[in-house]
């Protein structure tokens, strides 16, 4: 990997596994549950079912084109509007802290490689850096907590998400993003995701090496070849 500097690396299905243990609809429940009881510390007369209908439902709805548009939709404006019937409006931080509660099960229950720690270690004493470059519909805050769960925190050196940029995967600009943010220029980063679409073409696009996770062992798309293929995180190394 000659020039490379940093190693940039997709959250979802890559490093981090979200759907693990329970359903996502479980985990949603649950949340609302604790997301209630937060609110309830404001007025104590918000109940379960109206948060359920009032705003997670009509938050679903609101962003369920994002994957076609590419962006990313303000959670602050959806609870904010459902609290206007109780006289009730959040600050930014206040938000943030109620959806991290909303996540608590996604965040408990998220899987990773037993090796993750030791692997992204060895990454960082062969002098890379490492970034990540990732969509989400929720507060970069509270995905980051999902990075501590996973004790890998400590050794991310940038964080490059869809939600505070307002556009996602596959844009070129979040990629572009996170190299200027690194001070590199594409041929100095490496990209590992596991969707060829989202993660390995745009980086190819921009000139960035490539290594796909096939954790599923799909066949390859001809159409879209990445430099490297790897079946976990944990052969990483060996090619780096």
């Amino acid at each position: 990997m000659d020039k490379v500097k940093v190693i940039f690396f997709d959250m979802g299905n890559t490093l981090l596994h979200f759907h693990y243990g329970n359903s996502d609809d479980e985990k949603d429940m649950q949340g609302l549950i604790y997301l209630t009881e937060y609110l309830n510390k404001f007025n104590t007369n918000i109940k379960f079912d109206e948060v359920k209908q009032g705003f997670y439902q009509s938050w679903m709805e609101g962003i369920k084109d994002r994957k076609v548009t590419l962006t990313e939709y303000p959670i602050e404006d959806f609870l904010n509007n459902f609290l206007q019937k109780h006289e009730l409006s959040l600050n930014l931080n206040q938000c943030i802290e109620a959806i991290n509660l909303f996540y608590t099960s996604y965040r408990e229950q998220v899987y990773f490689e037993n090796s993750i720690y030791d692997t992204l270690k060895i990454i960082k004493e062969k002098g890379y850096k490492i970034g990540i470059i990732s969509n989400t519909c929720y507060y970069d805050e509270v995905m980051k907590e999902c990075f501590k769960k996973a004790n890998i925190y400590d050794l991310i050196d940038s964080f490059t998400f869809s939600y505070s940029l307002k556009i996602g995967k596959p844009n070129k600009q979040i990629f572009k993003t996170a190299i200027e943010i690194m001070k590199i220029t594409p041929v100095e980063a490496v990209m590992v995701g596991d969707n060829l679409e989202s993660d390995i073409k745009p980086a190819l696009d921009l000139g960035m090496k490539t290594i796909w996770l096939n954790h599923k062992n799909n066949n390859i798309n001809s159409e879209i070849v990445p430099h490297i293929e790897i079946s976990c995180i944990s052969e990483l190394p060996k090619y780096i």
